[in-house]
């Protein structure tokens, strides 16, 4: 509202107070000061006469595009329904709907976002584009890019067989609109709209709609932008992890290549090392893993094997035709071979079998008998979809594995961020028929922290805590396995401080040199290793092994075993071996000791802090 107060006059009364400069100085600097303005101008003290003009002005647009604007800049929770307020005030009409659909890589997709939903399209559908870019209505959306406006939504099913108007004719709605939202030339979904009247919506809701849509489009923008942004970082999370200890190195190093960039250089990024750092390296490793898994195959071969030859000896019984009996001849041959043990290529051979000659028999048989029609459809519903072959013990072993991978593997990194406040290091875990970790602490790691060995002390009493507390975890997980299996710890303490380089190419840190490669290779091997003169390898379930080369290591141990004995976590006998020599590896020795599975209820755990009091002491 306006008021124009030209063609009026103010005529003083006698009551009036005559206002000074100084008044007006003080009057305009005391706006909100109302016994002030009284004082200065009583009650009729002034007559005003003449005439008013008042605009009205009809702001309901710019009220709603101020809302929905503020709410796509918001990013409140309820922003969204904000917004659908705003739109609905905008049409002067709280029954229509909104809805809202992303276009990506020719697909229409529903907004993966809390409280946006889609008027045609479920949370879970999606509907692709190439295979109706013929249609007239595909073509005015994706490739013309115009609105689409249908203000007879049943007149429309009936002349248009389109994937739009059959999920239009599951709706309610009468009418609706399905508009671009374009941002530089990219089509980046649709706004709907839709009313349960008919002609509510139309051509004409177009104006109003054209007015929002470029907010919309930039809004849109940001959004699939930020969640671009957010799957990249998930996959750098998940799947190519740069530990935080180092991270700040990495960012140096992009601060120098960004720095170059921008004056006009022909930036590298250059190899990221830490020098001087001292390995640790553990391993929880499911024993006899590569045998268990073989059984389990074999043992799932033979089932299926059984089953295809009940089939055929039935077939041989009603038609006695000689191909079956030798199809069954082959078949017992395998299951014999399986039953000695699986060997390379017996799988492929069974395989390859089954798929080659007998099920295109089996498919003559379905069509001939219903019994064996029956039988077939049966023996069918048992095999693994996705393998066509049985997957029961097979089964069983990989949950088994994977539960096991999973909960170990969990607790160690929660594990770890504890670890981080003794002092910044790098950590990388991986699951394998169990999980292993390398750990890397020293001075070129962290940034502020000053390194003292002391730090590497409380890490290695650290690790070795945590290994006797995941195998409690792995007891306690034992319930709830579908096949019984059995794990081995073992350690490998190398006193020697070495370099690690970032590895451009595998995404992932490895030592460097040729000498430092030693470590690497005894870590490959040493849970092979045998106790000397004797056929026993040195990893045992129940127990973890320490493998170590220089006697200050194990005099180092030892401390620490009587450390954790005073605590219930491992039995106070420590066994002293010598070890076979390896290919390459000659004069390791190993400490081996009891784990205590008396405390797997153990509600207190020795922290970070007595670690490190203890080693003080």
């Amino acid at each position: 509202m306006t008021i124009n107060g030209d063609l009026i006059e103010h005529i003083p009364t006698d009551k009036a107070v005559d206002i000074t400069r100084k008044d007006f100085e003080e009057l305009l600097d005391n706006y909100n000061d109302i016994e002030l303005w009284k004082k200065k101008f009583p009650p009729n003290s002034w007559i005003m006469r003449g005439v008013f003009i008042v605009n009205l002005v009809d702001v309901t647009i710019d009220q709603s595009l101020s809302t929905i604007t503020s709410n796509l800049l918001n990013r409140s929770v309820d922003s969204f329904n904000n917004i659908r307020r705003g739109i609905r005030s905008l049409f002067n009409n709280n029954c229509i709907e909104i809805g809202m659909i992303t276009f990506e890589e020719n697909e229409l997709v529903p907004i993966n976002k809390k409280d946006v939903e889609s008027i045609i399209l479920d949370k879970n559908c999606s509907l692709d584009c190439k295979d109706h870019v013929s249609s007239e209505t595909f073509k005015k959306l994706i490739v013309k890019r115009h609105p689409l406006v249908i203000s007879n939504v049943d007149r429309f099913t009936k002349k248009n067989s389109t994937p739009i108007s059959m999920l239009l004719k599951k709706t309610p709605w009468k009418s609706y609109i399905m508009a671009p939202l374009i941002h530089e030339d990219e089509l980046l979904g649709f706004m709907e709209l839709a009313s349960k009247k008919e002609y509510e919506l139309n051509s004409l809701s177009l104006k109003k709609l054209n007015q929002i849509l470029p907010v919309l489009a930039m809004a849109t923008k940001r959004y699939k932008t930020e969640g671009q942004n957010l799957i990249e970082a998930i996959i750098q999370q998940e799947c190519t992890t740069v530990h935080p200890a180092v991270k700040w190195r990495f960012e140096q190093e992009a601060q120098k290549f960004i720095t170059k960039q921008y004056q006009g250089e022909q930036p590298v990024f250059n190899d990221i090392v830490f020098p001087d750092v001292f390995p640790l390296y553990g391993q929880l490793d499911i024993k006899n893993s590569s045998n268990r898994r073989n059984e389990a195959v074999a043992k799932d071969l033979i089932k299926q094997i059984n089953g295809v030859k009940r089939i055929l000896a039935l077939a041989l019984q009603q038609t006695n035709m000689p191909a079956y009996e030798e199809l069954l001849f082959r078949l017992e041959t395998y299951k014999a071979e399986l039953e000695d043990g699986l060997t390379a290529g017996s799988e492929h051979k069974i395989v390859e079998l089954l798929k080659s000659e007998v099920y295109p028999v089996f498919s003559h048989l379905q069509q001939i008998d219903t019994t064996l029609d029956k039988m077939i459809g049966d023996y069918n519903n048992k095999l693994d979809p996705n393998l066509n072959t049985l997957y029961e013990e097979r089964r069983k072993f990989d949950e088994s594995v994977n539960l096991i991978n999973q909960r170990l593997a969990s607790y160690l990194d929660n594990k770890q961020l504890e670890a981080q406040k003794m002092f910044p290091h790098y950590f990388e875990r991986y699951k394998t028929d169990g999980v292993e970790f390398n750990i890397y602490i020293g001075q070129s790691i962290s940034k502020q922290k000053q390194f003292d060995p002391i730090h590497l002390r409380d890490l290695r009493l650290w690790q070795l805590m945590v290994m006797v507390e995941m195998e409690n975890e792995f007891a306690l997980l034992q319930q709830e396995l579908e096949l019984p299996v059995e794990i081995a710890s073992l350690i490998l303490v190398y006193n020697s401080s070495l370099s690690i380089h970032f590895r451009m190419d595998e995404k992932r840190f490895d030592v460097e040199g040729a000498y430092n490669a030693r470590y690497e290779i005894i870590k490959k091997r040493i849970d092979k290793a045998h106790i000397k003169g004797t056929k026993e390898r040195i990893t045992r379930p129940g127990s973890i092994a320490i493998i170590y080369s220089q006697e200050e290591d194990a005099i180092e141990y030892k401390k620490y075993l009587a450390f954790l004995n005073s605590k219930e976590y491992v039995e106070s006998t420590v066994e002293n071996y010598e070890l076979e020599n390896l290919q390459g590896i000659s004069g390791l020795r190993a400490l081996r000791v009891e784990v205590n599975y008396k405390n797997t209820t153990r509600e207190e755990e020795v922290t970070v802090e007595e670690l490190i009091k203890s080693l003080e002491s």
